[in-house]
């Protein structure tokens, strides 16, 4: 037994594998035509931390296809290969076959959790967040010695020397503001602006106001910046807005619902893509097209209810019932099939 269980695990793993090699090329080619060009202009390693970033964005979709499908295969292989009869004729009984799925769907509903709760919010606030800082970091090292440098359509700046990281005698000019800001010694830290030594002038109705300053510190103000949604709030920010009167509250319930009750499938899809590749007699083909279908269905009617969640017409409990009902009625189905 513990042979047949041990193969059953390996095959299962070996086919997730692949299709995550897979679903990650394909996800990271058709999002890289969505990055600024400077992108493709920065080191190597950062470059390979926002494709890293990328992939982790969609791991918990990756890890759902990805197992559903494989135990699928899984299933259709003990089929085609007749290898299904052998096993029912030493007598091993169909539940003592689904034993090393169910410990593996337990494995992936905790990998699940994990990706939906955490991982995929933090990988899209850190692409957000790395996106904007390399292409900032970008315009300022591109700024010239006794050049102007125009760092966005309002923003214009001149320094007149520049030694290791640090300007000196800087001018800055801001257009739609008016505002202009000299200082005889600056430096980046970040995407923040220490400058020492200088003033700040600012047009009033009267005239101006000149602020003289030894230090102070200012974000520069570029054109592009990739900001990250309500969706990508981490679960603390999304309870405090559930807990407020925020106009966002039952959008922020909706996506917390959404990352909590995500894992939920993952305790049936195990058992039912291996049982849809071993009671059906239909080819491959037949089969894959049936897990990817239950998958649309269900994604597009969760995409639904969430909708309605989040304009505060719908008790989330029946989201939770739906899931059970959904994927619990075909488990049923195929394997008294």
């Amino acid at each position: 037994m513990k042979i047949l269980y041990r193969y059953l695990a390996v095959s299962i793993l070996k086919n997730f594998l692949i299709l995550l090699g897979i679903f990650s090329i394909v996800i990271v080619s058709s999002q890289l035509l969505h990055l600024p060009s400077i992108i493709y202009h920065a080191k190597f390693t950062d470059f390979l931390k926002i494709l890293l970033l990328i992939n982790f964005s969609f791991f918990k979709f990756i890890l759902f296809f990805g197992f559903f499908i494989s135990t699928t295969l899984v299933g259709y292989s003990l089929r085609e290969n007749r290898e299904i009869y052998a096993i029912f004729s030493a007598g091993i009984s169909l539940n003592q076959l689904l034993k090393p799925i169910i410990y593996l769907s337990l494995l992936f509903f905790l990998l699940a959790i994990i990706s939906s709760l955490w991982l995929v919010p933090f990988a899209n606030r850190e692409r957000a967040n790395f996106i904007t800082f390399s292409v900032r970091q970008y315009f300022l090292d591109s700024i010239q010695e006794k050049n102007f440098s125009n760092l966005s359509q309002n923003t214009v700046v001149y320094i007149e020397k520049r030694e290791k990281g640090k300007f000196k005698n800087l001018f800055f000019f801001n257009k739609e503001s008016g505002q202009i800001v000299t200082s005889q010694e600056a430096y980046f830290k970040g995407l923040n602006l220490t400058l020492k030594n200088g003033y700040i002038q600012l047009p009033s109705t009267n005239g101006i106001n000149l602020i003289i300053f030894e230090k102070d510190k200012f974000i520069v103000d570029i054109d592009y910046i990739k900001n990250y949604e309500i969706e990508d709030f981490d679960n603390k920010k999304l309870l405090n807005i559930i807990n407020s009167n925020d106009k966002n509250k039952y959008k922020a319930l909706s996506i917390l619902i959404e990352r909590m009750f995500f894992p939920i499938p993952f305790l049936f899809i195990g058992i039912l893509g291996f049982l849809i590749g071993l009671k059906s007699t239909k080819g491959k083909d037949y089969i894959l097209a049936l897990s990817i279908l239950i998958s649309i269905v269900y994604i597009s009617i969760s995409f639904y209810i969430l909708k309605i969640i989040s304009k505060g017409s719908f008790n989330p409990i029946i989201f939770v019932i739906f899931i059970i009902l959904y994927f619990g009625s075909l488990v049923y189905y195929f394997y008294k099939k």
